[in-house]
């Protein structure tokens, strides 16, 4: 894999793009923090409820929140799958010079049903290899990393169509995706800080942030932190992304293309 030529490649795309990439990655990264925001604050009214109630009429409230946080949690991981199928739709036709605008966000919408059908058997699939091991896990992580390109590639796949050609194009080339993700360790490190953080203050670890203020700073940190690096340079990696899903595409067909030339019967 030709890593320096993947990343080149994606800054032409987004230097020729005709939509503003960092615009279209804010609007993408509001839209995504939108509801998990709202559910939080929610949940922070529904908890202050809960510790102003006593005895019998802290019942309600404790099962409202209860209700809540569950049902949120769903919503909010739904939301951000469909989210997520957007942003990759968007690279990938800003990978092959067409198109683009907000409409490509929206993608994931317009397909509900095959996107959260993909992330449930792909989260399954790994979850069930992480129960072997963590090396097992990661391998099935990398075995279905391109299922989501391959599925908004294709509208006549089904989720398991997508997985099974996940599985083919990274074949023998899940060790070279992982490279590529440590090419943008930096890109990762804010978020790997920010929730190291978020850690240490809930374990006591940071003695100089206490109270209502330390609680704040945290939080912002933990919010700002990681949004600002996503908003920096989230277009530049998922569109490199998308070319090395292009890469691995292009491979898988000259592969096949080669094995029909080899089975072809003989003809005197």
């Amino acid at each position: 894999m030709n890593y320096r030529g993947l990343k080149q490649a994606a800054r032409a795309c987004l230097k020729d793009s005709t939509c503003h990439p960092r615009r279209l990655a804010a609007l993408f990264l509001l839209c995504l923090y939108a509801v998990p925001l709202l559910s939080d604050a929610v949940s922070f009214l529904l908890e202050y409820r809960l510790s102003r109630a006593t005895g019998l009429g802290a019942v309600s409230p404790r099962s409202q929140l209860e209700l809540w946080t569950m049902g949120s949690f769903l919503v909010v991981l739904a939301w951000q799958v469909l989210w997520n199928a957007g942003i990759s739709l968007f690279s990938l036709r800003l990978s092959r010079g067409e198109p683009t605008g907000f409409r490509d966000l929206t993608a994931g919408f317009r397909q509900l049903g095959r996107v959260l059908v993909l992330a449930l058997l792909e989260g399954l699939y790994i979850w069930l290899w992480c129960l072997l091991f963590v090396i097992p896990g990661l391998v099935a992580a990398y075995r279905y990393r391109m299922a989501l390109y391959a599925l908004l590639d294709d509208g006549n796949l089904t989720a398991s169509d997508a997985l099974r050609m996940s599985a083919r194009l990274t074949y023998g080339h899940k060790l070279e995706l992982l490279v590529l993700d440590l090419h943008f360790l930096w890109y990762y490190l804010p978020s790997f800080a920010a929730s190291l953080l978020v850690t240490s203050y809930q374990y006591g670890l940071t003695p100089h942030l206490r109270g209502v203020k330390g609680l704040v700073i945290v939080n912002l940190i933990n919010l700002l932190l990681p949004l600002a690096m996503q908003l920096a340079a989230l277009a530049y990696v998922q569109t490199t992304e998308a070319h090395a899903y292009n890469w691995l595409l292009s491979l898988d067909r000259a592969r096949r293309e080669s094995v029909r030339h080899a089975y072809r019967p003989y003809k005197a």
